[in-house]
């Protein structure tokens, strides 16, 4: 068996490799994708492969579309984990071709799931339709000044990694920091820090496979340290399995919320991917890779068995001779 994994600059892909490399799958061969060279995760991996940067010029679509599909059918790689970004989109748009093209499992869910994640408005949207917990949220160019209990959060409808994300506390302050967004939306500020949640479902055709609730902290946007107890609010199990199941993701797809001063889980943010605490999990016993593979290979999945702790993420170095 051979794996695929793009962005081995990223942390999403890095942390892809790492719970391959934790995983009854660690001797298996792995083929890393990036658009830059010397990043760390290419040395974790038996092949790298350049990619044309679509990032930078969205042009080069479908000389990035053959690279892709050259080097999965030349190098006869079985399945493929995506751990960038801005790719979900591409990648879930050629799904269907590259996998006939190539015979490659390409883990990504569909473009509609992705499109409700990538806009918060279209996620708060999709929670209020279904009957879901939401945070009250508005455009910016809706905004009635008299209508609004602050503080409040204000973030652009499109971003990650908090950029752009404000907590503001008066009209004035709201106006001063939207001119600064693009696309911004005004979304109700939820419990506090004390009572955030990262959570992973994994769905696999159709079907509900296992879950996890991490409480955390953020260091710039990302996770710094997560915990796992197993006497975390019940509420939040089966408000995470709804929406999952409504939702229907393939594959890995993380879940942001909080708890309101009631108690009651309000998801703010959908992740249909793997997520910056992938790795993270693993060290709870929640390998999400491992648990894919098993699902493809033999037709099931155990479910595991969590070690309850706190997660801390930090730098580390390499030397390459």
């Amino acid at each position: 068996m051979k794996i695929g994994v793009t962005g081995t600059g990223s942390l999403i892909g890095q942390a892809i490799i790492k719970c391959l490399k934790k995983s009854k799958y660690s001797e298996i061969e792995i083929t890393g994708f990036d658009y830059f060279t010397d990043t760390i995760g290419s040395y974790w991996c038996q092949n790298n492969y350049l990619l044309p940067d679509i990032y930078k010029d969205p042009s080069k679509e479908i000389e990035w579309l053959e690279k892709i599909i050259e080097v999965l059918a030349n190098g006869r790689i079985d399945f493929l984990f995506i751990g960038v970004d801005f790719e979900l989109s591409l990648f879930a748009k050629h799904k269907d071709y590259i996998e006939a093209k190539t015979n490659t499992k390409i883990v990504i869910s569909s473009e509609s799931v992705i499109e409700i994640g990538n806009d918060k408005y279209k996620t708060y949207e999709f929670l209020k339709e279904n009957g879901f917990y939401y945070p009250a949220t508005i455009k910016y160019e809706g905004i009635v000044p008299k209508d609004i209990i602050y503080p409040v959060i204000v973030k652009p409808a499109v971003g990650a990694r908090s950029r752009g994300v404000y907590i503001v506390s008066s009209h004035s302050d709201l106006v001063e920091k939207s001119v600064t967004i693009e696309n911004p939306i005004i979304q109700e500020l939820v419990g506090n820090d004390e009572n955030e949640y990262t959570c992973g479902v994994l769905m696999l055709d159709n079907k509900f496979i296992s879950s996890i609730v991490l409480r955390r902290t953020l260091k710039e946007g990302n996770t710094s340290k997560s915990y796992y107890s197993k006497d975390y609010p019940e509420i939040i199990d089966q408000y995470i399995k709804q929406i999952a199941e409504k939702l229907n993701p393939f594959g890995s797809c993380n879940l942001q919320l909080r708890l309101d001063i009631d108690g009651i889980p309000k998801l703010f943010e959908i992740n249909p991917r793997h997520s910056g605490t992938t790795y993270m999990r693993t060290l709870f016993g929640y390998n999400e890779i491992e648990m894919i593979l098993d699902y493809f290979i033999t037709g099931h999945t155990d479910i595991p068995v969590l070690q309850p702790g706190m997660a801390i993420r930090y730098f580390e170095e390499m030397y390459i001779n």
